[in-house]
């Protein structure tokens, strides 16, 4: 009994080696054909392979060189992740499937870039183009209108440490899916983005054809003293005191949302004004209605927009209430100095604008051809459009997407309200 014992635990670690064995070898072959298949454009190194059997698989000391480029990116420890040994032996299998495996997790530790190198000028030197997204990373800093490489290295920082990991979950029975992204640089920033989406084929070609809808969204920033850097930087070159900057910046960051025809109400902006002055964490939480369709969001009405998209909004851990913003001209750009009140004319306007529009009974639809209106289907979809006829229960319109357009039709019986602009 015994030696039946001792043969059954051998044959375990027998066992149990020969995977380990795999598993490196496994790895050693993929990055050699990964290292075969770019050169010359770039040079694979790494010190070791790392492996478990809770399903876990990585390099140590992984470096990536671009001669072309004089540069090189490493890593101390990037690794694979998977819902166990088992997942981990059937990645390769469904990737020749063409199928996505059903969980996965890639986390980078160590992520080292100088900051005075090509990569880091790639990344930050060439400013991106200005939109909504862009309204907190554009600054008043005399000539400087953004933070580049150059102003990096000014506040102190010489090499960019980053600790990474992207991970998601694929359902294939709801067809959804969730993906969470965390990026932690040491000094600077910590950022987090989550992301549900339904409608997900687990075959990558159905993608294309029958895109995803995002169900929800989270998005996170954790300053780590690089706001607090970037308005100490700022304020020395325009001769400022750490509180008149932040005004500035506050004035900046209005004025290039007012440019993307954003214009925040009061209350935002002293939620962002309070962030500014101690910045500590940025959160917002979007959960858009089933049917809801990103391109064209400017023709709906500002509240529309926001009851389509149910944005909630944390500055340091407090809720921002009311969340509200208008459309406004590109041109109407409010002074530094009324900052800190509401302009009365531009509320005048907007209830008067707000005025013009008034709900219409479905079966008299009829009576506003040739007129802009807005839809809102039994199932949640909002539609604005000119409208160019009712006939056999169908209202035919023309609905602008982005700088384009294309004619439609709804069924009447699946119109929930009809608003008009007189």
């Amino acid at each position: 009994m015994s030696k039946l014992i001792k043969w059954l635990v051998l044959a375990v670690v027998a066992v149990a080696l020969l995977i380990k064995l795999s598993l490196w070898w496994s790895v050693r072959n993929i990055m050699e054909e990964a290292a075969n298949s770019l050169q010359p454009f770039a040079e694979i190194t790494y010190r070791g392979v790392t492996s478990s059997f809770d399903g876990r698989v990585g390099l140590e000391g992984l470096q990536v060189r671009v001669p072309m480029a004089r540069d090189s990116v490493t890593i101390e420890h990037a690794q694979l992740k998977f819902n166990g040994l088992g997942e981990l032996l059937r990645f390769k299998e469904r990737l020749e499937q063409g199928k996505f495996p059903e969980q996965m997790a890639i986390d980078l530790k160590g992520i080292a870039l100088e900051v005075h190198g090509p990569f880091m000028q790639t990344l930050y030197d060439a400013p991106a183009e200005r939109s909504v997204f862009t309204a907190m990373s554009e600054v008043s800093c005399g000539k400087i209108k953004h933070i580049g490489t150059v102003e990096l290295l000014d506040m102190g920082y010489r090499t960019l440490e980053t600790d990474a990991e992207f991970s998601y979950r694929l359902e294939p029975g709801a067809q959804k899916l969730t993906f969470n992204l965390l990026a932690d640089t040491r000094d600077m920033l910590e950022t987090r983005l989550s992301m549900a989406l339904i409608n997900v084929s687990d075959n990558p070609g159905d993608l294309r054809m029958n895109p995803p809808r995002v169900s929800s969204m989270t998005f996170e920033m954790n300053d780590n003293q690089y706001l607090r850097k970037v308005q100490a930087f700022c304020a020395g070159k325009l001769g400022q005191s750490e509180a008149e900057y932040q005004q500035t910046a506050l004035a900046k960051f209005d004025a290039v949302l007012r440019s993307q025809r954003v214009g925040l109400d009061q209350p935002v902006l002293d939620a962002y004004a309070r962030y500014l002055k101690d910045p500590q964490s940025l959160r917002l939480e979007i959960n858009p209605t089933e049917g809801m369709a990103w391109d064209g969001l400017q023709f709906f009405e500002a509240k529309d927009v926001l009851q389509m998209v149910n944005p909630v909004l944390l500055i340091n851990q407090e809720s921002v209430q009311p969340l509200s913003f208008a459309w406004v001209d590109p041109g109407q750009i409010r002074e530094m100095g009324a900052l800190e009140k509401v302009v009365a004319e531009e509320s005048q306007s907007s209830r008067e604008n707000s005025s013009q529009y008034d709900f219409v009974p479905v079966e008299h639809l009829a009576q506003y051809a040739g007129k802009r209106l807005q839809f809102l289907t039994y199932d949640g979809t909002y539609y604005q459009g000119i409208l160019h006829k009712v006939e056999n229960g169908r209202a035919y319109l023309t609905v602008q997407f982005g700088a384009g357009s294309a004619e439609m039709f709804l069924r009447l019986d699946k119109i929930d309200k009809v608003r008009v602009n007189f």
